[in-house]
């Protein structure tokens, strides 16, 4: 037995008392670590900025992208719709309500204002103002024509001349007609005399020529109650063909929603390209019947058409 108890070189080892390790050598502590853990957070730190970067200028160029519809063979084709100016309803009269007010729908304001205006790039067709030439309004917003503008018993009627404009009162988008056959687009009296007959009070117009060719007709028709104009429209609506339209069918698989009232429409029995050279529409809201034509020998476009029966519907609602 060797009595050398001269302690071993080397690192001092420190030796477990219990456990299943017992008598392991334990390694010394690891410096490195701390290290590690801030190349970490640098990295973390500078990966969330070159993604905040790229992010960035990804969206700029987006941005400054043109549009999809100004890109040559992206451009989305016209589909006949017409860009209308903001859609603005004439005043009121004095201690008048709007129709919305009322259950029956009575139309107080001008007449003329409650007409879609000119579309961009339309030309008014006569007897409407163009689109440069805006008509002076009445002296009263809410004047109907009176005297020899108002219809008689016999449906005659004549056009009233505009009165002196006054400061303030915006300009209308149609004029007043007499409520006679023109009024219809009727090519006989057959059905003018229903005019007579439920009193029409008045009668406003308007009409223009779309860049395509189309032609839009416009009329409104006040009468003196709902029911007058629920009488005039449930017989008006039945005149199969106008001054435009030689001939007409009945419209059974259009739906054309409307803010309020209700409508008829009929297709011309020509056609171009598979479209009808004409859309009629017969609508009552209230007091008033209004009547759309739109006329094309290359065929009216339904968007357009249905467009023009929606906007035409909102200012009467």
């Amino acid at each position: 037995m060797s009595s050398d108890t001269t302690p071993q070189s080397g690192p001092e080892v420190r030796l477990e008392t219990g456990g299943p390790y017992a008598g392991a050598p334990v390694p010394p502590p690891d410096r490195a670590g701390p290290e590690r853990a801030d190349r970490r957070r640098r990295w973390q730190v500078g990966a969330a900025l070159l993604l905040t970067v790229v992010t960035g200028a990804a969206t700029a160029a987006l941005v400054s992208l043109p549009e999809r519809t100004d890109v040559p063979g992206l451009a989305t084709p016209n589909d006949g719709r017409y860009a209308f100016p903001e859609l603005t309803l004439p005043p009121l009269p004095q201690g008048a309500s709007a129709p919305a007010e009322y259950k029956i729908k009575t139309h107080a304001a001008d007449l003329r204002g409650l007409l879609l205006p000119l579309p961009e790039g339309a030309v008014g067709t006569a007897p409407s103002p163009s689109a440069s030439a805006p008509v002076s309004p009445s002296a009263d917003p809410s004047a109907t024509p009176s005297g020899s503008a108002q219809g008689s018993a016999s449906g005659s009627g004549a056009a009233a001349a505009p009165a002196s404009p006054q400061p303030g009162l915006p300009p209308v988008a149609g004029r007043w007609i007499p409520c006679d056959r023109d009024a219809m687009l009727a090519k006989d009296d057959a059905f003018v005399l229903r005019l007579s007959t439920d009193a029409c009070r008045g009668a406003a117009a308007q009409g223009w020529t779309a860049a395509d060719g189309t032609r839009t007709e416009l009329r409104l028709l006040h009468f003196g109650s709902a029911d007058e104009a629920t009488d005039y429209f449930a017989g008006a609506n039945t005149m199969a063909e106008t001054k435009d339209i030689d001939s007409t069918h009945l419209d059974i698989d259009g739906v054309y929603p409307i803010a309020a009232g209700q409508v008829n429409i009929r297709l011309s029995d020509a056609q171009a390209g598979g479209l009808p050279t004409g859309r009629l529409c017969w609508m009552q809201s209230g007091d008033v019947v209004a009547l759309i034509q739109l006329t094309n020998p290359k065929g009216v476009p339904a968007q357009a058409f249905r467009q023009v029966v929606a906007l035409q519907s909102s200012m009467l609602a």
